[in-house]
């Protein structure tokens, strides 16, 4: 599939610091206790399920959600959903609530991008290519924390150097693609299972 391939030339990842933060205290405190209940001698299904639901939690709502810049366009990595979004088909960007792309009839919202998200200097589209084609080992400086707007700029930063890079025949971006979705079978997996147990430890 394309998305396999663009995931290959991801230029940057965007992810608010305050989510992530948020989401490893989730998990630490989580599955911590979790633990601690399962060798502290009196293990309770009841309390380990629900604290392993809380760490999963964490990470899936929290952690995992962000926004990654590739040379393909624009996968938008939700909560339980993962959705690719090739360069040709964004319209436009807009910023409600969270970052928003239009793409044909219908749009898609970034979970990860509710504000507070920074282009640094030196972070187009064009910038970054050409230092991962030079053989560059360092990745672009991480953002100090900014807003959905600059957000959106960097995505419209982004979309017009591929334009110029369409234009210029750059062998290493393509004019054409479809909007794909599809499930995340891992964040479904670390929320079902837990739940599961959970559940079924609360009907015995």
């Amino acid at each position: 599939m394309a998305s396999n391939t663009a995931s290959t030339h991801a230029l940057r990842t965007l992810r608010q610091r305050g989510s992530i933060v948020l989401g490893v205290v989730a998990m630490v405190c989580g599955y911590g206790l979790a633990l601690w209940s399962l060798v502290g001698g009196e293990p309770s299904a009841v309390f380990i399920a629900a604290m392993a639901l809380v760490g999963s939690g964490g990470w899936v709502f929290f952690v995992r959600p962000a926004l990654v810049i590739s040379l393909h366009g624009l996968h938008v990595n939700n909560p339980l959903r993962r959705t690719v979004v090739p360069w040709a088909q964004v319209a436009d960007v807009g910023t409600r609530w969270n970052l928003e792309i239009y793409h044909g009839e219908r749009r898609t919202a970034a979970w990860a991008i509710a504000s507070h998200v920074e282009r640094p200097r030196g972070s187009g589209l064009l910038s970054m290519v050409n230092s991962r084609l030079a053989g560059a080992d360092t990745a672009p400086p991480p953002s100090k924390g900014v807003t959905v707007h600059t957000a959106a700029q960097s995505v419209e930063v982004a979309r017009q150097e591929w334009t110029e890079m369409v234009l210029d025949r750059r062998p290493e971006v393509s004019a054409e693609g479809e909007v794909e979705r599809s499930w995340d079978w891992v964040d479904l997996a670390l929320l079902a299972v837990p739940l599961a147990v959970l559940v079924v430890a609360l009907v015995a």
